[in-house]
């Protein structure tokens, strides 16, 4: 056995080795987009000595431990950050990267022991294991870092739920708890409710099939809640994150659902009938992430084989699995997926994203392919060649493919000190921001690539855009002043140079690839094909106003900040329906507001002014957020659609704002009792002499 898990291990070496060994090589697309820019900025948490709480570098401000995607509380990736921030932010790709692999080794192994559980002798569970670690679904998902760290544990799932199939075992039972409560906290819950579904129905078909007794399927629910007990410090806060981010309003742009086209399955047999190798031959419906499916031809083989010819019972179990995923994985592209997916509620609509089932379908066919090599190949050293062709057949034909390998000479992309390959670029970016403490921000024109509203971690830099599923709703409403559009979009640029939200967000760097000629912007530099623009009407991070238009919600604000004639600098729509708008007194002179300090999770200001005023911050305002007047509470507002306004009392004052994210303390509290009854299950128990009671 250790002889197969080092062939595991090198096998997976030698499939990443330009993403692990070779300089200027990383995983392509949302791992550099997204990923990366979250682990920096998780890092630079760490480096500070404080938890992740607050990203306040990315859409004016959003809560970073309710996103889903940092993985903040997935031991791995906060593991990598960690030891990003001792390296520092240049070696967080390449750690990123070894985590991954790392995880994927680890789902060889599991699927190495599922498979001996289920009576195959080490080599024939070794060529099965090859098949799921280096087959369809970690090749082609390397950039979406989530969906590859859920599906890694996915084989300890189902060795658990086959484990339970006789008797109860508290560390297996634990096992399973766990198991599923990873994929929650590893970034993608699409492929956790894959996970779920999958530990369920095996369960179910292992109970038809004569396998195990039928309170299994009813035990695995069971099990399931508790691993959501053990997740809450996540899935809770994520859940109020989707409430306030447009994430809620998705089922209108997935429409009946989606799916793997049928014609998918061809690349089980043909891996490049879409041209997925080459980019700019590539001719698919979708994705191509989604139209690589192939794990061997030898693979495939011996698990339609062992599918077809007399099948025993655990071949039944996974063959009808394999069935069942397949179909779930096209989604709408069949008549019945479609009925099905359109009769759900579209807030359960929206978290499925069916063509992630196919980890399932990934591991169901490895699965087969290892009991096929038991039952069709009689010897250990006809199964150890067959192990060998598969391994070769996957790395040949799948490693270094665009999906799971991308060049940093060919894209250099951004650094921490420079802009695809250009450091002035960079150097001009920051001079501006940092004109001001806070930094001002920055923002694009159409045109530019949607990398730099997500990179600002990365460059250490605000920026007022994003690009994110969650992005926050209020921030969102507030950019469509200047950039239309539905309101479940995530990435508006610049449209509208000349609306008062462009100056509202303290946006004064504007980039673009074309040249402009508008009032209040000046050109303040160029190179790599980009021009930056200082924008000299922006507006300070936080001011003073003497008008307050009160409105209902954040409908009527986001109509008030799209009005004709609305000047953020004299007034701010506020939604307070319980009170009514107000001309405050014209004061003398204008009041003095000084940052005293600013960090992440708390604000300092000292203010001076003649006459009673409203502040406006402007920093998303999200649930947590408290405010305080010379330390006694005060009251804050969601003002101009998406930031906080506080009302100050003439003279002078301290002004302070804390994010206290009391949902995530709650949810963390949950989790750690889920914890606690996670360890005493998973004790070792003495014997009693009593028969062991069987399901």
């Amino acid at each position: 056995m250790v002889a197969f898990c080092a062939a595991l291990l090198v096998e997976a070496l030698v499939f990443h080795r330009h993403v692990l060994f070779y300089p200027g090589f990383l995983f392509p697309w949302d791992f550099r987009a997204v990923h990366v820019p979250l682990a920096t900025l998780i890092a630079g948490a760490f480096r500070q000595g404080r938890w992740p709480l607050w990203d306040p570098l990315t859409y004016c401000g959003m809560p970073v431990s309710a996103n889903i995607q940092a993985a903040v509380f997935y031991p791995p990736m906060a593991a990598a950050s960690l030891v990003g921030a001792w390296l520092g932010p240049d070696a967080i790709p390449r750690l990123l990267a070894v985590s991954v692999v790392a995880q994927e080794v680890f789902a060889g192994w599991c699927a190495l022991a599922l498979l001996r559980r289920l009576g195959a002798r080490p080599a024939a569970a070794w060529a099965g294991a090859t098949v799921y670690e280096l087959g369809c679904f970690f090749a082609a998902q390397a950039e979406h870092i989530g969906a590859v760290q859920a599906a890694a544990w996915l084989p300890l799932i189902w060795l658990a739920v086959v484990e339970l199939r006789l008797a109860w075992h508290g560390r297996w039972l634990a096992a399973l708890a766990v198991s599923l409560a990873m994929t929650v906290l590893a970034g993608l819950p699409q492929v956790a409710v894959a996970a779920f579904a999958s530990a369920m129905v095996l369960a179910l078909l292992m109970a038809l099939f004569g396998v195990s007794r039928w309170l299994l399927p009813a035990a695995v629910p069971l099990v399931a809640m508790w691993a959501l007990l053990l997740a809450a410090v996540q899935f809770i806060p994520t859940a109020e994150l989707t409430h306030n981010s447009v994430a809620k309003y998705r089922a209108e742009w997935l429409g009946s659902g989606g799916g793997i086209p049928i014609s998918a399955l061809l690349t089980l047999v043909v891996p490049n009938y879409w041209g997925v190798f080459d980019l700019s031959r590539f001719h698919g419906p979708i994705d191509p992430t989604f139209l690589y499916l192939y794990s061997s031809l030898l693979g495939l083989a011996l698990a339609a084989g062992v599918a077809i010819w007399k099948p025993a019972p655990w071949v039944r179990v996974f063959g009808v699995l394999l069935g069942i995923f397949t179909f779930f994985m096209l989604g709408d592209r069949t008549a019945l997926g479609r009925l099905a997916l359109g009769a759900l509620p579209a807030w359960i609509r929206i978290g499925i994203h069916p063509e992630f089932f196919f980890c399932v379908f990934s591991l169901a066919l490895a699965v087969l392919a290892g009991l096929g090599a038991e039952r069709f190949l009689r010897s250990t050293r006809l199964q150890v060649v067959a192990g060998v062709l598969i391994a070769c057949d996957l790395i040949l034909v799948g490693s270094g493919r665009p999906m799971n390998t991308a060049s940093r000479f060919l894209e250099p992309g951004i650094t921490p000190a420079s802009v695809d390959g250009s450091r002035p670029l960079a150097d001009t970016l920051r001079a501006l921001a940092n004109a001001a403490s806070p930094p001002f921000r920055y923002d694009t024109r159409p045109g530019v690539p949607f990398a730099w509203s997500s990179s600002a971690p990365i460059l250490g830099i605000p920026t007022a855009n994003g690009c994110d599923p969650l992005a926050p709703e209020r921030t969102i409403e507030l950019r469509r002043a200047f950039s239309p559009g539905p309101r479940w979009g995530t990435c508006y640029q610049l449209v509208d140079l000349g609306s008062p939200a462009v100056n509202l967000m303290n946006t004064r760097a504007v980039v673009s690839i074309e040249a402009l000629s508008a009032p209040g912007l000046r050109l303040a530099g160029e190179a790599a094909g980009y021009r930056i623009y200082e924008n000299l009407r922006v507006l300070p991070r936080f001011f003073f106003v003497s008008r307050v238009e009160t409105v209902a919600g954040l409908a009527e604000s986001g109509a008030g900040v799209r009005a004709p004639g609305f000047d953020p600098s004299a007034w701010a729509v506020v939604e307070a329906p319980d009170e009514p708008s107000q001309t405050l007194p014209a004061p003398p002179s204008p009041g003095v507001i000084r940052v005293v300090s600013y960090q992440p999770e708390e604000i300092r200001l000292e203010t001076d002014s003649a006459v009673p005023a409203f502040l406006v911050a402007a920093d998303s305002y999200y649930p947590g957020w408290q405010a305080s007047i010379d330390g006694h509470s005060a009251r804050l507002y969601a003002a101009d659609a998406a930031f906080r306004g506080i009302r100050v009392p003439a003279g002078r004052h301290r002004i302070g704002m804390r994010f206290v994210p009391v949902t995530l303390y709650c949810s963390a509290g949950l989790s750690a009792l889920a914890l606690l009854l996670t360890a005493l299950a998973a004790l070792p128990r003495a014997p009693s002499g009593q028969r062991t009671r069987y399901l």
